[in-house]
């Protein structure tokens, strides 16, 4: 299904990146100030935050292993005259890889030993990630979406946009959070894509406790804010 019912059939909708990049640029935007927030010795509330930093990195991270191993292959293919700029998005991934891990690491410190010198760290770790991966999703939006759109086949699009997907743990709560992710900003057409996109029992679960158990693990997360 597409966002836009106008859009050609025969070209993938690049559309649908825009609502993950939406997620992606909100919450590593808030992460910093949300840790920056957490008094020293407040583990409990260190916990929430660094269980929601490490929600999002896990996103990040299936969210570009999927470019990296179905999307660059497929643009390679099908526009080799572009590969410089393919080269210059998988550097900028190897960037990002590398901060997220480090932010990985300082987050499962913080979270069990919430000190002023751990946290500190974390923040400007987070700021540090912010701006690479801005930097990225700008250059991708602007460079790469529109070779996709126009060399890249539908099956490719899909067969990357899914996977990202089905490699997320296995999880109803971290299924559900994700859900809440995409469709708290969405525009109503961006809504009605994702919720089609949802296997329908997940839909019912989505409607009938999904929201309300999202609505809580932001005002918990978000609660000094």
């Amino acid at each position: 299904m597409f966002i836009d019912p106008t859009a050609p059939q025969d070209k993938p909708e690049t559309a649908q990146m825009l609502v993950i990049h939406k997620v992606l640029r909100r919450e590593f935007a808030l992460l910093p100030k949300l840790v920056a927030a957490v008094a020293a010795g407040d583990v409990r509330q260190a916990k929430r935050i660094a269980e929601h930093a490490s929600l999002m990195l896990m996103f990040l991270h299936h969210h570009h292993d999927s470019e990296d191993r179905l999307l660059w292959p497929a643009m390679l293919a099908r526009a080799p005259m572009d590969a410089s700029t393919v080269a210059k998005a998988e550097k900028q991934h190897e960037v990002v890889a590398a901060l997220t891990d480090t932010v990985q690491a300082t987050v499962d410190r913080w979270k069990v030993a919430p000190s002023d010198s751990t946290r500190d760290e974390l923040v400007g770790g987070l700021h540090q990630l912010y701006g690479a991966l801005v930097e990225h999703l700008d250059d991708e939006e602007a460079e790469i979406l529109p070779l996709a759109h126009e060399h890249v086949t539908v099956a490719e699009w899909d067969a990357t946009t899914r996977d990202a997907a089905e490699n997320m743990p296995k999880n109803p709560k971290i299924g559900l959070l994700m859900a809440g992710l995409v469709l708290e900003d969405a525009t109503e057409a961006e809504r009605v894509w994702f919720l089609h996109e949802l296997p329908p029992p997940v839909r019912l679960v989505w409607r009938a406790v999904g929201q309300r158990m999202y609505n809580r693990h932001m005002q918990l997360v978000r609660q000094a804010r």
